[in-house]
């Protein structure tokens, strides 16, 4: 069943909207503009339009803004707030963060740049249960990370059962994961589009042997390839609602992240030796792709997480109506 509850014109102009307020600004600023626009109240009101629309601008400008926090909380039935940053599961994985040790919650996650300005954070743990504590007890950023602007960090700590806070959750943890998954394919599709674009571009005005480069044919195939991937990704994760099988947004974050490495891949091939340099504003979504792709499981990872879910049921189910 649909939760769309924004028309189509309006749809459009919110899309425009979150796109405005990312571009050309930092990270913070992003975040700022995007709860300014209403973005926790259409989180609330029509989260698969929300988060469609939200995520696909993120990913087309590429900005490091921190919304998916909003996105777990809002999953979870907690209220979203700037002032709440949710842990994510460690890379490659969908489970859990946190775990009991005895008198400790330890905890092996990731945190995106909500947890700078934070004053709470959530932790989900292995046996169902879910707290919250001061987000001063997460660990600072250390060193480099491979992910422009350090939109996410690894968050690896334990703290002691006396100053964590028991919370009491109306959703569960799969359709937390569930919705994240169709957060992040949104993104990589906007990224996806974005890396296109700038190999499409630089094709058509670099110029060799008196001709653009785009009129090779090799270079067009590149291009069809990248694009006939994102395509047939973006169909599938457009049908994601909050009530879908989470099989369905597990199927979306595998192909989206699929057709964000083709993307990243041929565009880097079709912009050349420019396109392995800093001096092109490329390395910036390719960079963020990858990170954006670990995350609740990548491209390499969830299609064995499928095959045993599907044999697991003994059956295929109708995920979309063709």
């Amino acid at each position: 069943m649909s939760d769309a509850v924004i028309d189509e014109d309006d749809l459009a102009m919110l899309a425009a909207g979150f796109d405005g307020a990312l571009r050309g600004v930092d990270a913070d600023a992003g975040t700022k503009g995007l709860v300014e626009l209403g973005w926790l109240e259409v989180l609330e009101a029509s989260p698969a339009q929300g988060i469609a629309t939200a995520f696909a601008a993120l990913g087309s400008a590429g900005s490091a803004a921190a919304v998916l926090d909003d996105v777990l909380a809002h999953a979870l039935g907690l209220a979203a707030s700037t002032e709440t940053c949710v842990v994510l599961p460690a890379p490659g994985r969908a489970t859990a963060p946190g775990r009991r040790d005895g008198d400790d919650i330890v905890v092996d996650g990731v945190v995106t740049r909500r947890a700078d300005a934070a004053t709470t954070a959530v932790v989900v743990l292995d046996d169902g249960g879910v707290v919250s504590l001061d987000a001063s007890a997460l660990p600072a950023a250390e060193g480099e990370t491979i992910d422009p602007d350090a939109a996410h960090r690894r968050a690896r700590f334990t703290a002691h059962a006396s100053v964590v806070e028991p919370l009491d959750v109306a959703g569960a943890w799969a359709d937390a994961v569930a919705a994240a998954r169709a957060a992040l394919a949104h993104q990589l599709l906007g990224a996806s589009r974005t890396m296109l674009d700038q190999a499409r571009d630089h094709a058509v005005e670099r110029v060799q042997f008196g001709r653009p480069v785009g009129s090779f044919q090799a270079v067009r195939h590149k291009l069809a390839e990248a694009l006939v991937q994102i395509e047939g990704a973006a169909a599938v994760t457009v049908e994601w609602q909050p009530d879908a099988d989470p099989l369905l947004a597990a199927l979306a974050k595998s192909l989206a992240g699929q057709a964000a490495r083709t993307s990243a891949s041929n565009a880097q091939q079709v912009l050349a030796g420019i396109g392995f340099t800093t001096d092109h504003p490329f390395h910036r979504w390719l960079k963020r792709t990858l990170v954006l792709d670990a995350l609740f499981g990548s491209a390499s990872t969830l299609p064995a997480e499928i095959g045993a879910e599907l044999l697991a049921r003994g059956e295929a189910p109708r995920l979309l109506e063709l």
